[in-house]
């Protein structure tokens, strides 16, 4: 089936990168949504560029803020039938893209694109990233090998049944606890990625902190 889809891309001062993000997301989809969350750089002007559909944050209110931001304008407004989300910092390779439209397409609410653990990723994310999903399956009988992972996508029927609440970086664990406690069909396709960043992600004490707002969703969404 043929599915009206957005790429939502939530960014914080990524005028480095955002030229090369939107220029790739335009070869593959007319419908960019860019959030700039309080950013002090060019970002929205670089973004206004590519896109029409430029959202600003007074404030710097975090990813997931961004985010929930996209998908409502998406949803809302947009009137689409799904999201692909992508950072900003050209992590994620546009090229992917067809992946994940024919997935939706194919009937998954959910889209998680997983990394392969190789060399290139910091040893801090590969461990955070480990005790993440072994949380997941402890608590959710679940298995997603790559919990952070930004390069996701999500359909509104999702999307409504998950009442994601998160405001930073944590919303990537609450969409996979809430997929798992609700039983939504996804899958997992394999990514690319490349790391722009060495310090940033998901590190061990991350993923403590993050492992306790599982149990919360466990036990109380």
């Amino acid at each position: 089936m043929r599915m009206k889809i957005a790429v939502v891309i939530p960014g914080y001062n990524e005028e480095k990168y955002l030229d090369l993000v939107l220029k790739g997301a335009k070869k593959y989809t007319s419908l960019s949504v860019y959030v700039d969350d309080g950013s002090f750089d060019r970002s929205a002007e670089i973004a206004r560029k590519y896109t029409s559909h430029v959202l600003v944050h007074e404030s710097n209110l975090g990813k997931g803020a961004g985010m929930r931001t996209g998908c409502t304008y998406a949803f809302e407004t947009l009137k689409v039938d799904a999201v692909v989300f992508m950072d900003a910092d050209n992590q994620h390779d546009p090229a992917e893209l067809p992946h994940f439209f024919k997935a939706l397409e194919k009937g998954a609410d959910v889209v998680f694109g997983v990394r392969s653990f190789t060399g290139n990723m910091p040893l801090f994310r590969f461990l955070g990233n480990k005790f993440a999903s072994v949380m997941l399956n402890v608590l959710f009988s679940a298995y997603i090998p790559d919990i952070p992972s930004g390069y996701k996508a999500i359909s509104k029927h999702a999307y409504e049944k998950l009442e994601l609440q998160s405001s930073g970086y944590e919303i990537e664990a609450e969409i996979a606890s809430k997929v798992a406690k609700h039983r939504l069909p996804y899958v997992i396709i394999p990514i690319q990625a490349i790391y722009h960043d060495k310090e940033k992600g998901m590190n061990v004490l991350d993923a403590l902190g993050i492992a306790k707002k599982m149990i919360e969703w466990r036990l109380f969404s």
